[in-house]
């Protein structure tokens, strides 16, 4: 039997592929693929249903990435187009429909298509033929089937919430669980922006805000309105908005609490009675961001917790039956998270997880009290866990891919809702004329099949380290400087990141958090286990970088729970030695005896200190730059900004006329540049797709 369309030839029993009678080489999966959407010609065949036929049920894969270029291949072997396909055509967000005529030649016939009269004793032997393939084939859904039901007594059905918002995050249940408030921020702002809430089963959200800002919303306990949080310079304010929209009003104002750390968002709980606010606010005389009960009757502030110097307690979240909270305890810049419990009546929070792994909120409690819900990439690409509330050992949540955040599950109903995301970014250059003038439009060196960020270029500009999350955990990598021959350089599965290459281009130092801290590492490019640098001990140690001469190793500090600054230490070892006073982060040595910095990892400002230490001088100041957004040349600092609609826009600033110089405008948000050498090409991270889908998981237990 051969499936047949346009030129083509599929050989179902031998996954070969012909076109005009000559073979054609094609991958496996891509061919399962074909041969799934020619059962069903002219019919949707959806994400789910192609996974089910592409991975086993108990597969750990990075699903959307993995399914999207199993896509992407079968098109360029078909030489189909996205734009005008003339075979394969995309239902944005659900799945495939095969849209070309298909024939059918053999004793069999695919879904959808009439069969032909055959007689009785054939229809018989293809009625055994088929019972048998049935039987194997219903033999290996019941056992997937049995495994769903044993643990949420149905099988649970995944389906997207609304469909209508390229960016949803933060989902919300109504108390009746029949409703879901979310947020919606479009990469682009389009007029979109705000927090809507919709029937589950409905057909259109209604608009509650629509300020970009508005985040985090949560139900009130009698369901008439919905709470927010609205972020503004200096801190946030949490306001309150009828359920079926109107004039917001402001019930609680704090000022900021994760300086350093914008990716924290400022999440609250409501509790279960309606009187209280659970939030991370500063504690008093610390400076602390510390678990506290807010009062709504009062305004007064009760701590809870009192995290220990370098960690913020943040992302609180009440127990349905009120006498638990539980939150994440973050500590260093690379913002490590645990799970802990602590009781609203007082006492020692209870650690739940010893991960040290980055997690993120919300956290979402089941209905029971007894286990709660959270995001991690505790093993690999970020998936949703589950852990009793008395401790134990997290488990996967079952029917939820990877890149799945932001859980909440509903207090009737049995459903789950989570945020699916769908982030590609690839490494791009652009090379330059001079120092104030591209050379052509940028170009792709380096796509990814997940995220990859913060390269660097080794001495002579033949190479680039960065690191990527393309293996299932943050890694460092190395690849030629036109993005040829990408190789995984370490094997740690951690959080390894800020890769940067020694001076004889034969190591590349990074940091990477094996425990409680953050310590710096370097690693031979030859081969071999990375090796420890000794800096500071207790202290968050990140962000390294070489001297031109190759003898020491600068770095970021906060030892003492101090404000991070900058700090030296010998290649060959020996005792660090303090470079600046007044704040300091990602450093890096220029060409003329100084060492540029930020003065903070969230600040808009660059600085210059000697090679040894002394004067600490401010050499710009531009609104919305960080850390991770210029890079330093002989003669001036690229960086980047997101003015242009939040895209980004490429600046000069000339050292010597202390002008900034505007270079180029981006199509797409575009982060975290680099300098070659020579001074010839900049290579840049540029997200070419995000995506954020809010997924509805129904019979969830």
């Amino acid at each position: 039997m051969t499936y047949r369309f346009g030129a083509f030839q599929v050989e179902p029993r031998t996954h070969e592929l012909r076109r005009s009678g000559v073979r054609i080489k094609i991958q496996e999966q891509s061919v399962v693929v074909l041969l799934k959407l020619l059962e069903h010609p002219g019919e949707l065949v959806t994400r789910e249903q192609l996974r089910t036929a592409l991975w086993p049920a108990d597969t750990f894969v990075d699903f959307e990435t993995g399914l999207n270029t199993v896509i992407k291949r079968l098109r360029e072997v078909l030489r189909d187009s996205t734009d005008g396909s003339q075979f394969i055509e995309t239902v944005p967000k659900l799945g495939y429909r095969f849209i070309a005529p298909v024939q059918f030649v053999g004793d069999q016939q695919p879904a959808g298509v009439p069969p032909k009269k055959s007689s009785p004793l054939l229809r018989w032997r293809k009625w055994a033929a088929g019972a048998a393939a049935l039987g194997a084939a219903c033999a290996m859904t019941v056992y997937y089937l049995s495994r769903l039901e044993r643990q949420n007594g149905t099988t649970v059905e995944v389906v997207p919430l609304t469909g209508r918002f390229e960016m949803e995050d933060s989902p919300a249940f109504s108390p009746d669980g029949n409703q879901v408030t979310f947020k919606s921020s479009n990469a682009v702002p389009d007029g979109s922006e705000g927090l809507y809430t919709t029937m589950i089963g409905g057909e259109k959200p209604l608009r509650l805000t629509s300020n970009p800002r508005d985040c985090c919303p949560a139900w009130s306990p009698d369901a008439r309105s919905v709470a927010f949080a609205r972020g503004h310079p200096g801190g946030h304010t949490i306001y309150v908005v009828p359920a079926l929209g109107g004039t917001p009003k402001e019930l609680y104002s704090e000022e900021s609490v994760f300086e350093e750390h914008i990716s924290m968002l400022p999440l609250f709980s409501w509790s279960p009675d309606g009187r209280y606010l659970a939030v991370s606010a500063l504690s008093t005389p610390e400076r602390r961001p510390t678990i506290t009960l807010v009062s709504l009757r009062d305004s007064s502030r009760q701590p809870l917790t009192s995290p220990p110097p370098e960690y913020s307690d943040w992302c609180p979240a009440f127990s349905p039956d009120g006498k638990t909270i539980a939150f994440l305890r973050a500590s260093g810049p690379g913002l490590v998270d645990d799970l802990y419990v602590v009781p609203t009546g007082g006492g020692k929070p209870k650690r739940l997880t010893s991960d040290n792994r980055p997690m993120g909120g919300p956290l979402a409690w089941t209905p029971d009290s007894r286990e709660i819900i959270f995001s991690s990439d505790r093993r690999g690409l970020r998936s949703l866990w589950r852990i009793s509330a008395y401790g134990g050992t997290p488990r996967r949540v079952e029917g939820v891919g990877t890149r799945a955040t932001a859980p909440a599950i509903a207090p009737i109903g049995n459903r789950l809702a989570y945020t699916s995301e769908m982030l590609k970014v690839n490494l791009w250059k652009l090379r330059l004329a001079d120092t104030k003038h591209a050379a052509g439009p940028p170009q792709l060196i380096l796509p990814s099949a997940g995220f990859i960020g913060l390269a660097s270029f080794s001495s002579d500009g033949q190479k680039l380290a960065f690191e990527s999350s393309q293996s299932g955990y943050n890694e460092i990598w190395t690849a030629g400087s036109d993005g040829s021959n990408p190789v995984q350089l370490t094997f740690l599965k951690g959080v390894a990141g800020t890769p940067r290459w020694s001076n004889d281009g034969r190591s590349v130092a990074f940091d990477y958090r094996p425990n409680l801290h953050s310590e710096i590492y370097r690693i031979d490019v030859s081969g071999g286990p990375p090796r420890f640098v000794p800096t500071i001990p207790g202290a968050d140690n990140v962000v390294p970088s070489w001297s031109r001469d190759g003898k020491w190793i600068y770095f970021s500090s906060n030892r003492g729970n101090e404000p991070n600054q900058v700090w030296k230490v010998p290649d060959a070892g020996g005792t660090p030695v303090q470079l600046t006073r007044k704040g300091g982060a990602s450093p890096m040595e220029g060409a003329d005896g100084f060492v540029y910095y930020s003065k903070s990892f969230r600040n808009d400002e660059i600085w210059k200190v000697p090679l040894d230490g002394g004067e600490e001088t401010l050499v710009m100041k531009v609104a919305g730059l960080d850390s991770w957004s210029w890079a330093l040349g002989s003669s001036g600092i690229y960086f980047i900004t997101d003015e242009n609609e939040g895209k980004g826009t490429l600046f000069f600033y000339d050292f010597d006329t202390s002008r900034v110089v505007p270079l180029m405008p981006f199509e797409k948000r575009v982060v975290e540049p680099a300098l070659s050498p020579d001074g010839k090409s900049l290579v840049f991270f540029q997200i070419d797709q995000w995506e954020q889908t809010i997924m509805l998981v129904n019979h969830f237990r």
